[in-house]
């Protein structure tokens, strides 16, 4: 399991970094997003299973997940949400 963890890391970086290679600083941000399957995806369809991407926020930030592929079909908690819940 290491070698396999340790080989999709070497390779996801590799890619990145050749992607971003003489790419000016104020798109770097735009071209990340390139390399993401739901980073900055929300209500997009998710590239593997189609299942709608949803987003959890948090105080400051949010992040963005494919409910299938991710979490086993259980969606997040979001915390802006949950406090109209009580």
């Amino acid at each position: 399991k290491r070698q396999r963890l340790y080989t999709a890391l070497r390779t996801t970086i590799e890619d990145a970094v050749a992607r971003s290679s003489g790419v000016e600083a104020g798109k770097l941000k735009a071209e990340k997003k390139t390399g993401m399957r739901v980073h900055g995806r929300t209500g997009e369809a998710c590239p593997v299973c189609g299942d709608t991407i949803l987003e959890v926020s948090f105080s400051d930030s949010s992040l963005q997940y494919c409910p299938t592929c991710q979490t086993g079909g259980k969606p997040l908690a979001d915390r802006r949400l949950s406090k109209f819940l009580k």
